[in-house]
């Protein structure tokens, strides 16, 4: 397995658990819809799970990411 194999692997293991958004003071419940790598940091495309929209994230902003899912 090669490199990019690697981590299109490890990025995949992302897809679908659940995790919490830090924005300013408020705490908010995401779906992990994607996952890329961009200029060496991982970027997560979150999705609320209650409520709408999406948004691309750097991961150091998720916690709690659930062992559940992908």
């Amino acid at each position: 397995m090669n490199t990019a194999e690697q981590n299109a692997s490890a990025l995949a293991l992302y897809l679908g658990k659940t995790g919490v958004l830090r924005c300013e003071y408020l705490s908010v419940d995401v779906t992990i819809a994607d996952a890329k790598r961009s200029y060496g940091r991982t970027l997560l495309l979150v999705r609320p799970v209650a409520g709408a929209g999406e948004q691309w994230v750097e991961e150091s902003r998720v916690g709690r990411i659930s062992e559940e899912g992908g």
